[in-house]
């Protein structure tokens, strides 16, 4: 699941900056610690071999060659390349998450639209909501690992309640060679004509025609995650990419060696804390960049597809079913003071509301209601005679 760290960003403070640093779960740190850790050690070698167990004109060659590998470091643009690669991936994957697929959309116009009270409309709209979901496990089972793993064969999505042993059959029936995604979208778009034409569901050719656009929207965004499955960026690039990182820090255990008798850079020393410091901004950006290339993976930051598939479930049969034809009575309800405008007020962290000399507050007997006397700017404290309203609150 996505690592969140929405709430520690809340308010910005001197350590807020710390509260970051000192995520584990998808951090930096996670990312690099392995190769880390093994670039140190292979510099602490290297370092070993070059002091004690060279001859002088071994290290008269090698010196030669840490001082030319540094100079010629430049020519690997490593910044315009990864900053380029992680657009690209980054771009891919924010239109991943916007076609990842959610059924409220759907569910809303099938509650609204299809209507009835019996048996058979319940049935009716719930099966639409339940094909659709199946549209998005066949999907998902072919391009996540979780979801792979929790329906490993067709057998499972029977067992676990997508679809019927009589809609497996007609399944297996479809003669075509290619993937059948879009089976399922094909049956609730029957089942939208014959609301509309047979059993009177559908009060008008509007009203179908909404409810078959919303299911068009759903199986798009479906098969927009099919294509950026099926056409990966290139692999050249993704290797150029990885391989000029690798290279770079590979030459960086010769080239940043704090040299004996030959004078030092400033990128060289005994412990190369600058190069460490280059090392976990570059190698963490790589690491960025190869966890974005599959958002539906299995890292912490990747989609979890399996909640996804639960939730719309669950969310479109309660809007089709429980929710449907339902709503609470309309209420009048007007504020204590006419000459007052009602609305929400929550105190800041500080436990200010408003300008003082804006507003003046006084209790309205909601206890979870404000009425704020709004005072016109260009007048003697008077309260201005405009009409009342009232905001729903945030979640």
């Amino acid at each position: 699941m996505t690592v969140n760290y929405n709430q520690e960003v809340s308010s910005v403070n001197s350590f807020t900056f710390v509260k970051l640093l000192m995520t584990w779960r998808g951090s930096i740190w996670k990312s690099v610690r392995w190769e880390l850790t093994m670039w140190v050690i292979a510099f602490a070698v290297v370092q070993m071999v070059y002091r004690y167990l060279m001859t002088e004109d071994q290290q008269k060659f090698f010196e030669y060659s840490a001082i030319h590998l540094n100079v010629r470091l430049i020519h690997i643009p490593l910044t315009f390349m990864l900053g380029f690669f992680v657009t690209i991936v980054v771009d891919r994957w924010r239109s991943v998450f916007t076609n990842i697929g959610f059924i409220e959309n759907v569910a809303l116009s099938v509650g609204t639209l299809v209507a009835g009270t019996d048996h058979a409309a319940k049935v009716l709209r719930r099966t639409i909501i339940r094909y659709l979901v199946l549209s998005q496990v066949l999907v998902l089972r072919d391009i996540s690992m979780r979801v792979r793993r929790r329906f490993p064969t067709m057998e499972s999505l029977v067992s676990g309640g997508f679809l019927y042993r009589d809609e497996l059959e007609r399944m297996y029936k479809c003669d075509t060679m290619y993937n059948k995604y879009w089976l399922p979208t094909h049956w609730a778009n029957q089942l939208v004509h014959k609301a509309m034409f047979e059993t009177k569901n559908v009060d008008s050719v509007q009203s179908m025609n909404s409810v078959l656009m919303n299911i068009k929207e759903f199986r798009q965004s479906m098969e927009m995650l099919t294509k950026y499955d099926w056409v990966p960026i290139p692999i050249a690039y993704p290797q150029v990419v990885f391989l000029a990182v690798r290279v770079y820090f590979i030459i960086c255990l010769v080239s940043r060696q704090y040299l004996l008798s030959a004078p030092p850079t400033e990128a060289q020393s005994i412990v190369p804390i600058m190069t460490i410091l280059q090392f976990v901004f570059f190698v963490g950006w790589m690491k960025v960049a190869e966890a974005l290339l599959n958002p539906l993976g299995e890292d912490d930051d990747d989609f979890e597809c399996n909640w996804l598939i639960d939730r719309n479930m669950s969310t479109g049969i309660e809007i089709v079913d429980t929710c449907h034809d339902s709503c609470p009575p309309l209420k009048l309800d007007e504020p204590d003071d006419e000459s007052g405008t009602m609305y929400w007020c929550h105190p800041t962290k500080n436990g200010s509301q408003a300008p003082p000399s804006a507003v003046a507050i006084s209790q309205h007997k909601n206890p979870f209601t404000k009425v704020l006397n709004m005072v016109h700017p260009f007048s003697s404290g008077t309260s201005s005679n405009s009409s009342s309203f009232r905001q729903d609150p945030p979640n």
